[in-house]
């Protein structure tokens, strides 16, 4: 039963560290897919608020995927979730990020809670100010390489 012990001791973080490893790039990997589908869904958004003739119902649908996205990516940047894109500065500073994070989120809630209403203005103010967020925070914190 010792030895059976120490074997286990000492295999057991060759077996952990790949799951880890494999759990942090599945988080990475969701995180990239949710900022990607926050670009492409954003922009749909956009052309259907610039219609004449508005479809509230899918801006609605629209809306809440981008609060889904934004409801992912709030779980996204742990400590030991690094890799993709994000510069060191998410974990070593993450004030100003969790606050631009929340501002995003903050646009996307407006603009779902302005579908819901049918309010062109407010939903264009709350896109643009979660369009905005992103700017700012790729510009901090989003390696080019």
């Amino acid at each position: 039963m010792k030895k059976f012990t120490i074997a286990l001791i000492i295999a057991l973080p060759t077996i952990a560290l790949p799951m880890i490893s494999a759990a942090a790039a599945d988080v990475v990997s969701n995180r990239q897919q949710a900022f990607s589908s926050i670009e492409e869904v954003s922009k749909q958004v956009d052309s259907e608020l610039n219609n004449s003739d508005v479809d509230w119902l899918k801006v609605g649908e629209l809306s809440e995927m981008l609060v889904e996205h934004g409801d992912v990516l709030n779980v996204s940047f742990a400590e030991a979730d690094t890799g993709g894109k994000a510069k060191k500065e998410i974990w070593s500073k993450p004030e100003k990020f969790n606050q631009l994070m929340l501002q995003m989120n903050q646009g996307f809630a407006e603009l779902y809670q302005a579908s819901v209403e049918q309010d062109l203005s407010s939903a264009e103010q709350g896109l643009n100010s979660a369009n905005k967020t992103c700017k700012g925070c790729h510009r901090t914190y989003r390696s080019r390489w």
